[in-house]
């Protein structure tokens, strides 16, 4: 009893630090989160030079884009809305750093933060050839799948990099894929080919017969087992009809070949002895 009021007493003091653990946590998160983006905007500043309270034509000089049109679709803003040059990025509630991203998403066709697997799909890339040009040779493993290229410790300009290597080769590597997959396919038809050809051979001694064997006893010795016995008896009954047929003709053939022979002679009714006297030897 005392040991239960022991524990009982230790979780009810552990209860209040739980609760405060948990609402800390959230709070050093966001604060782990600001002071981060706070050193991206910083170094943005000094090396682009502008801020949040710069227009948005002035960003777009900095950032050398020529089309701001196509600058403003990508900030998610209205491209024939010329009133929007002059505002200023605070004001659009816009911060540098997306200013940043929708640059490299111009130029690039993806950012710093995109995943792998988006810049896979944009730049035409198997990922895993993708993944292996970054450095990772296990094809196995898929945790880079969905981290970004920032993550990684990439840029954008080290993506490009690996893409112009990959455009260079990329005729040795697709005849490479397609050297493999025909080697593999005939390799596939050849041991399918071969399995098929011993299947024949399997369960050869368990071949029930295919023909009926009779014995001179009129006893069935062997029949395939997939027969009924009414068939087997419709056999035996055509087969025995027809035995007695050709015995039939057999006998009718008999007694129309019969030797010749002289009844009269042969009973010695027509015995003529004066005839057999006149006779010329």
């Amino acid at each position: 009893m005392k040991n239960t009021c022991g524990i009982l007493l230790i979780l009810l003091c552990l209860i209040p630090g739980l609760i405060l653990a948990q609402e800390l946590i959230p709070e050093n998160a966001e604060a782990m989160i600001d002071s981060l983006s706070e050193a991206r905007e910083q170094s943005i500043q000094s090396e682009y030079g502008f801020r949040d309270i710069n227009t948005l034509s002035y960003v777009a000089q900095k950032l050398e884009i020529a089309d701001i049109a196509r600058f403003k679709s990508a900030l998610g803003l209205e491209p024939a809305n010329k009133a929007l040059d002059d505002m200023t990025l605070r004001r659009l509630e816009l911060t540098p750093y997306r200013a940043l991203l929708a640059k490299q998403t111009l130029e690039y066709g993806f950012n710093e933060i995109s995943t792998l697997t988006e810049i896979s799909s944009v730049l035409s890339i198997p990922i895993k050839k993708l993944k292996s040009l970054l450095g990772n040779d296990d094809p196995l493993d898929k945790t880079w799948y969905n981290r970004s290229i920032q993550a990684l410790g990439f840029s954008p300009e080290d993506i490009q990099k690996l893409k112009s290597n990959f455009d260079e080769d990329i005729y040795l590597y697709g005849s490479s894929v397609t050297l493999v997959g025909m080697l593999v396919v005939f390799l596939a038809l050849l041991l399918t080919s071969i399995i098929i050809r011993q299947l024949v051979h399997l369960n050869g001694s368990a071949k029930s017969p295919s023909t009926i064997t009779i014995s001179s006893e009129g006893k069935v010795k062997n029949a395939p087992k997939n027969l009924s016995r009414n068939v087997i008896v419709a056999a035996i009954t055509a087969l025995h009809i027809h035995q007695h047929e050709i015995e039939e003709q057999r006998k009718m053939v008999l007694t129309f070949r019969r030797t010749p022979t002289n009844q009269w002679r042969a009973s010695a009714v027509l015995s003529m002895p004066n005839r057999e006297l006149s006779s010329r030897r």
